[in-house]
């Protein structure tokens, strides 16, 4: 047995929680006189965590003496009469005496922080904290008294999955929350889930992954699949962080890996920003936009938004907002860096924030792969089904342009994350900050309204590129550049972007703090001039938006037009041509007997 597996049957040891260490079994650190351990059941020394009951839980987590229990009436002994040495009903009966619980599944109601949530909590020490009849109807019971009453709704799993002794009307449980949990989500309600050691089997895939924000302790044992049942398939021992939080997170499955003594703070703010109360609303006039905008040549302008001491997304987000919750992946095994997502604090109001990460620092620019854009679109669902405004940054050079890209799906990715911006009924901001590189920057700039950096720019694509597509080469660069009509003033005045945003000095590169304060400072201006606008309006006004860009003529103007055209181009053309054309000979008479000429 592997000293995890140890640690984890001994830590577990009398699951009443009642038992107090001498000793470290991890690290054999003395844990007398240890506050970590007496207020959290953690080593000081080492970190390992220890079991917790749901009653523990439950306190832990909510402000004090403030969890009511609900439905603690509903049980269910034995629903399919199973048959074996010793009954399951006595089973049941023998769990109800040692943990004091009447099921697996304790839920109820408390606050968070001043603010009531619903709360519920499954009991490894219950029969494994497995999910039955009566865990199932409470659970259920929860999630609706939730949707009915406007509340959040937190879970803590300890669970090895579905009981297997009540049969299919333990598996049916899964479709029964789904379908409880249904009405929670029509309200825009929240629902975090906590994984402890250990969260595995249908519950882990049918209950926690149902949540909107997943955290896990440090080293739980998390997914779908039991331990054992992985080794006998490998026929070897898996890697020592196989199947846990830490692996889950590097694999975008899950939102945060948290220590116990930060969850409930950690759970108070998430809460805060998923329930946030409070908008920006104007007061007096609003400040007037920049009419002078940078003049430099187009490709200095290029240079200059690929700098390598350019802000990034990371540093305008840091600098810009009070608090930053960051969530990873799409939950489909892939956490792209090239992207940044999650819920921040702008000027007090909760948003949702996404970010393009141009990864400097690498040999070579981060490009977006399909994974990317599957967790941009997970956070633009969050601000769909929470009505939070969202803010997009873009900065990159562009999507992924590799084969396993395409075999993954990038184009589908690209057109679903596009489209899923589009139908957001909340107030919409994209940035240009750096370089906008083709359909990458699209995909995330599809917004109510579009705010670019003085010297960023918005490319359909590269002008090394189109250079080379053009003459074959790369050194008549900064004149494609200048047709491209790739910089701010250009997109301002094309009306592909409605405000530049100045820079400091000679430019974002020189004064980071100076170059996010101005840029939030427009971005707050932008959002509180949308926020009244109804979701109906808006959606509309966007959409006319996308509908119109271009200019195009009706029939008699296009032909006026289009003749106009042909008749310039032909006389452009016959200039050419009589430029092209030799001087004429001079008179035989006058000019000597030379073959060359006469040729």
């Amino acid at each position: 047995m592997t000293l995890r597996a140890l640690l984890r049957r001994d830590s577990a040891g009398d699951r009443s929680g009642e038992e107090r260490l001498a000793r470290c079994l991890a690290c054999d650190a003395d844990l007398a006189g240890s506050r970590s351990y007496d207020r959290h059941r953690v080593c000081h020394a080492c970190g390992h965590h220890y079991y917790l009951n749901a009653r523990e839980r439950v306190e832990s987590i909510l402000d004090p003496a403030s969890f009511r229990e609900t439905d603690r009436s509903v049980t269910a002994l034995d629903p399919i009469q199973f048959r074996e040495r010793q009954s399951y009903r006595h089973r049941v009966l023998e769990a109800q005496r040692r943990t004091g619980l009447a099921e697996a599944a304790l839920t109820g109601t408390g606050t968070l922080y001043g603010r009531e949530v619903v709360i519920a909590a499954l009991d490894f020490s219950f029969l494994g904290g497995s999910i039955g009849v009566a865990s199932g109807e409470r659970l259920a019971r929860a999630f609706e008294r939730a949707a009915n009453r406007g509340l959040a709704v937190v879970t803590v799993l300890s669970t090895s999955g579905v009981r297997m002794r009540e049969g299919l009307f333990a598996l049916m449980q899964l479709p029964r929350l789904a379908t409880a949990h249904q009405k929670l989500a029509e309200k825009g309600l929240p629902h975090i889930t906590l994984l402890s050691d250990p969260s595995t089997g249908s519950a882990f895939a049918g209950l926690a992954n149902l949540a909107d924000f997943i955290i896990a302790e440090p080293d739980a044992l998390v997914g779908y699949s039991a331990l054992r049942e992985m080794r006998e398939r490998a026929g070897e021992e898996l890697p020592q962080d196989a199947h846990t939080s830490e692996s889950h997170l590097r694999r975008g499955l899950i939102d945060a890996v948290v220590k116990r003594e930060d969850l409930r703070p950690s759970l108070g703010l998430l809460t805060d920003l998923l329930m946030s109360n409070y908008e920006l609303r104007p007061v007096g006039r609003p400040d007037r936009e920049p009419r002078e905008y940078s003049r430099l040549e187009a490709w200095r302008q290029v240079q200059l938004s690929r700098h390598e001491n350019r802000p990034t997304t990371a540093d305008l987000v840091r600098r810009m907002t009070t608090t930053f919750v960051e969530i990873h992946g799409d939950r489909s095994g892939e956490d792209d860096p090239a992207i940044s997502a999650g819920l921040g604090l702008l000027a007090g109001e909760a948003v949702v924030l996404i970010g393009q990460n141009r990864l400097q620092g690498l040999a070579s620019p981060g490009t977006i792969g399909p994974s990317g854009f599957h967790k941009a679109r997970r956070a633009m669902r969050l601000a769909r089904k929470f009505r939070l405004p969202l803010i997009t940054l873009i900065d990159s050079a562009g999507a992924r342009p590799d084969l396993a890209a395409e075999e993954a799906g990038l184009g589908d990715a690209i057109a679903r994350c596009m489209r899923e911006m589009l139908r957001v009924p909340s107030p919409s901001l994209a940035i240009i900050t750096g370089e906008g590189a083709s359909e990458a920057a699209v995909a995330m700039g599809v917004a109510d309204r579009v705010l670019m950096l003085e010297n960023a720019v918005y490319e359909v694509v590269s002008p090394e590129d189109a250079a080379r597509r053009l003459y074959g080469d790369a050194s008549h660069v900064d004149e494609v550049a200048e047709r491209l009509r790739l910089t701010s003033h250009d997109c301002v005045r094309l009306g592909i972007v409605d405000t530049v945003v100045p820079e400091p000095g000679e430019g974002a590169h020189t004064n980071h703090d100076e170059a996010a304060l101005l840029l939030r400072r427009f971005v707050v201006r932008s959002l509180t001039a949308s926020q009244r606008e109804r979701p109906r309006r808006r959606l509309n006004r966007r959409g006319d938006r996308y509908r119109n860009t271009g200019e195009t003529h009706a029939w008699v103007r296009g032909r006026v037009e289009r003749r106009l055209a042909d008749l310039t181009d032909r006389f452009t053309h016959w200039r050419r041509r009589m430029g092209r054309q030799p001087r004429r000979a001079p008179r035989l008479a006058e000019t000597p007997a030379d073959p060359e000429i006469m040729r």
